[in-house]
């Protein structure tokens, strides 16, 4: 699947009267009448028109044999899209004619004539995945700074840390919502979002990365997760063959695969390959590594349409070259974002995997505001991938911390009072936290204690959790709690942000007219006084409500 492969295949069609071909650019479709003149639709218009189709079948489906009252009424009241709905009213049948090739190119079949559109659900959910693929491959290769050029004007890109994120809170927040909202930020319509929800019934990775038939053992059963991963390589690495990865398009979107009630089922187990894999991905010299999500030893099994059942087209030699010698890694463009819900029907997250995640209590960090519910309640910023996965003095030699010695300082600070408990920080924590400096960028004193602080509530306060015996210290001066502890050595490292009526910016949110946040409290004061308000209540403790 490829803009050569749509164009050869246009190319070859001989019975038609209405002669198609792609722009230059392959970003959209060029198609003539029978008086030879020219028409043209954006390649997000026929993705946008498919999915009216798919969305109104009972509709279309009396109509796949060509009648032009019938398609020109029903199109110009179904298709949603203002220029190709004003396309199929005036120019009905090269339209129809034109929609109608498509569709057979996304499911590899000859073009039927044109007196008929193949227009069952499974051809058009082929088409759908086909022309998403096909419209986010037209990002343009830009370096990573320049890819707010394609975003909404309103908003700047902003990149986390870490390209796992768990947004936890009570039902209802808005979860799913920003996740999708984020991808669609990036203008390449569905292209670089996949929503998966989560069974509770899931115990190992096949649920996930896919498994061998048990029926005929020659068929490899490919998951929507799967095929999400490999569409995000075909972006992120157009040049890709049996040698390496080839030059990689930096400025392609993020694609953001949603797992949906993501603790329904136990993480550790459905996701171990994941958070084990997670921990090679490395950006050095402008080149990228990871180790293989799925084995090459896969792609060596004699499989039964394999190539087919992965979604990759019979002209994608160069990314199945590939996939077959090295396996299927984590493209450096992907994001996995999990939606937790915690409560009595879900399970509890492991320290080792918040380790590897980037945790954010929804309801702390995008408050619902409802006095703002008419009048434009704040925005999200929007994220992407980062290319740090190793955090070096260079990566902060812009921010106010420029060799880190004041970020080590804090964290040692707040690993003394953890030392000799089960919440004791390692090397990891560490570079995850540089990499929120260099990630979010602090340009003075007040803005790094604001990155502290989140990093406290995104990494240090979820790992904590207990009874009174658990959470007691015993010093030199006597026993004393770990929360208290905490708060002593907060107020002097947050001191420009720790009291009350003190503010700091906020790094994930912006106004509605798009202007920086900066009156928002401590947060982690607020959280810990809430953690001890509950020891002191119940005589057991966590961060989850």
């Amino acid at each position: 699947m490829s803009h050569a492969s749509l164009q050869q295949y246009l190319a070859n069609i001989q019975n038609t009267k209405f002669k198609a071909f792609l722009g230059q650019s392959g970003g959209y479709v060029c198609f003539e009448n029978t008086s030879n003149k020219q028409f043209t639709l954006s390649m997000e218009a026929v993705l946008n028109g498919v999915k009216d189709l798919l969305d109104n079948l009972n509709y279309f489906a009396p109509i796949r044999s060509y009648d032009e009252k019938p398609w020109r009424e029903t199109g110009g009241t179904y298709f949603k899209d203002l220029s190709l709905n004003s396309m199929v009213t005036v120019q009905t049948k090269p339209t129809y004619t034109t929609f109608s090739k498509i569709i057979c190119w996304s499911n590899n079949l000859p073009y039927c004539g044109d007196n008929l559109i193949p227009i069952d659900k499974i051809e058009l959910e082929n088409a759908v995945l086909k022309l998403q693929q096909l419209v986010a491959s037209y990002i343009p290769k830009l370096p990573l700074k320049e890819k707010d050029r394609n975003l909404n004007p309103i908003h700047s890109l902003n990149e986390l840390p870490k390209p796992f994120i768990l947004l936890a809170g009570i039902s209802g927040t808005g979860k799913t919502r920003f996740i999708r909202k984020q991808a669609e930020e990036h203008n390449v319509g569905d292209a670089n979002f996949c929503l998966v929800p989560v069974r509770p019934d899931w115990h190992e990775p096949s649920d996930l990365l896919g498994y061998v038939s048990r029926i005929s053992g020659t068929q490899y059963i490919a998951t929507k997760a799967l095929k999400f991963i490999i569409a995000a390589w075909r972006v992120v690495a157009p040049d890709m063959n049996a040698d390496g990865m080839g030059e990689l398009n930096l400025a392609a979107p993020p694609y953001w695969l949603c797992l949906d009630e993501m603790n329904l089922a136990p993480v550790e187990q459905y996701f171990a390959d994941y958070l084990s894999v997670l921990e090679s991905r490395k950006f050095e010299n402008g080149q990228y590594s990871c180790e293989p999500l799925l084995d090459k030893s896969i792609f060596a099994m004699t499989f039964v349409n394999l190539k087919a059942d992965l979604g990759i087209d019979a002209g994608e030699t160069g990314l199945w070259d590939y996939f077959c010698k090295h396996g299927i890694a984590l493209p450096p463009n992907l994001i996995v974002a999990g939606t937790v819900n915690m409560d009595e029907t879900t399970h509890g997250f492991s320290r080792k995997v918040i380790d590897r995640a980037f945790t954010l209590d929804f309801g702390e960090f995008f408050p619902n505001d409802y006095q703002a519910f008419f009048t434009g309640q704040a925005l999200p910023k929007v994220f992407s991938y980062s290319q740090l996965t190793h955090a070096t003095q260079n990566d902060l030699s812009s921010s106010f911390d420029t060799d880190g010695t004041k970020t080590v300082e804090f964290l040692e600070s707040i690993n003394a009072v953890l030392k000799r408990t089960p919440f004791e920080l390692a090397y990891r924590a560490l570079n995850e936290l540089l990499l929120h400096v260099a990630c979010f960028n602090p340009q003075d004193s007040k803005a790094l204690q604001a990155v502290w602080d989140d990093f406290m509530m995104t990494k240090i306060l979820p790992r904590i959790d207990g009874d009174d015996d658990k959470l007691r210290l015993v010093r030199d001066n006597g026993p004393t709690n770990l929360l208290g502890a905490l708060v002593e050595v907060l107020e002097v490292s947050l001191n420009e942000i720790w009291a009350e009526g003190e503010t700091r910016v906020d790094f994930f949110r912006s106004a509605h007219d798009g202007n920086e946040i900066n009156d928002i409290p401590c947060r982690s004061r607020l959280k810990i006084k809430w953690m001890k308000n509950r020891l002191d209540t119940n005589t057991f403790t966590s961060f989850w409500p």
